[in-house]
């Protein structure tokens, strides 16, 4: 099955999935109106988090209540689009499917902003990932352009495929090698991921690629099994996350400028070219002021004291102060008529 099938018919199984679950969750009594409950629709994985920042900010505002509903990161925006949630803390990037689904319902595209770094150990597939190869492997650095000629098609960000070690630069016996790439399944969170961010949405794999899913019903995830893969394979990468002592070595890994190792200090200054990001989304509306107890919310996981709490560093990183400037510029800024899904680094 091609890979574009696959993520329609995950797009399809999610959204039926997600709407049992709103349609459930809607038959309960709602507080829509109540301006001192907030309902939050969350990744579970991202529940102590949460919870941490709500215990702190009922002790600022002992007159707001929480409303949690946690799932699974697949269902989350169901809350927002079926209007039974007013904040969506979401446990990862947000899908084209969930953006159509919104819009579909408001007729203009969700909102978010950045409220955490995800680090190197974040939970579920939330984890800023760690391009692998084996420990035997002389290579020591890629580029994204790279990573997307060995894992994509059609080379958007490269002028051609890359299929053997030495299109790599290796010499001698590994240059007529070929590339044995392991990733994340076109379902997955990682997956999609690394589609949209580093193949630049090619829905065209690698034809030799090895793409592993935690939705396989195996005991031990996929990330472990890209490990293990690589680790007993001297021609294969793989992404995923970080760990040591494996009989794997994590390449330092190049954007716009030099090649920057996977660690706490560079995925914290989001420097590291593939960091990644907990968002928080919420409805707004065109030339109307969000809703004074969700902005104080929002405004509050911004703060010094919010952004203070996140941790511990090894899941979670709180934002630079640049990166959470331009946040609340988002929200100081009107709302636009119509709203771009912004890919911020």
């Amino acid at each position: 099955m091609s890979s574009s099938r696959s993520f329609s018919k995950a797009a399809l199984c999610g959204a039926l999935a997600v709407c049992a679950v709103a349609n459930a969750r809607a038959q309960q009594p709602l507080t829509v109106n109540d301006s001192h409950v907030i309902r939050v629709w969350g990744y579970d994985g991202l529940s102590p988090q949460l919870l941490r920042w709500e215990d702190d900010y009922r002790k600022l505002h002992p007159e707001i209540r929480f409303d949690n509903q946690l799932h699974g990161a697949a269902a989350v925006m169901a809350g927002l689009y079926d209007g039974v949630a007013d904040v969506a803390l979401m446990g990862r990037e947000i899908w084209p499917v969930e953006t159509m689904a919104y819009h579909w319902v408001y007729q203009e595209q969700p909102f978010g902003v950045m409220v955490a770094t995800a680090g190197l150990h974040a939970p579920g597939q939330l984890f800023t990932p760690v391009v692998i190869v084996n420990a035997k492997n002389p290579l020591t650095s890629i580029t994204l352009a790279q990573l997307d000629a060995i894992y994509g098609s059609e080379h958007r960000a490269a002028p051609a495929n890359i299929r053997t070690w030495g299109d790599l630069g290796l010499k001698g016996a590994w240059a007529d090698e070929p590339i044995h790439p392991y990733g994340f399944g076109p379902e997955d969170a990682l997956g999609v991921y690394f589609r949209q961010t580093v193949l630049r949405s090619d829905f065209k794999p690698n034809t030799d690629s090895h793409l592993l899913s935690d939705r396989d019903g195996s005991r031990s995830t996929a990330a472990a099994r890209i490990v293990q893969a690589v680790a007993a394979d001297p021609y294969a990468i793989g992404y995923a996350s970080l760990q040591d002592g494996a009989g794997v070595k994590a390449l330092a890994v190049a954007g716009e400028g030099a090649p920057l190792e996977p660690t706490e200090a560079t995925v914290a200054a989001r420097q590291y070219p593939l960091t990644r990001s907990v968002w928080v989304y919420f409805h707004r509306e065109h030339d109307r002021p969000l809703a004074p107890k969700v902005d104080a919310f929002v405004r509050y996981l911004l703060s010094a004291q919010g952004q203070g709490l996140i941790g511990p560093s090894a899941q979670l990183m709180p934002l630079p102060p640049e990166m959470v400037d331009k946040q609340i510029q988002k929200l100081d800024r009107p709302m636009p008529a119509v709203t771009v899904v912004e890919d911020e680094q």
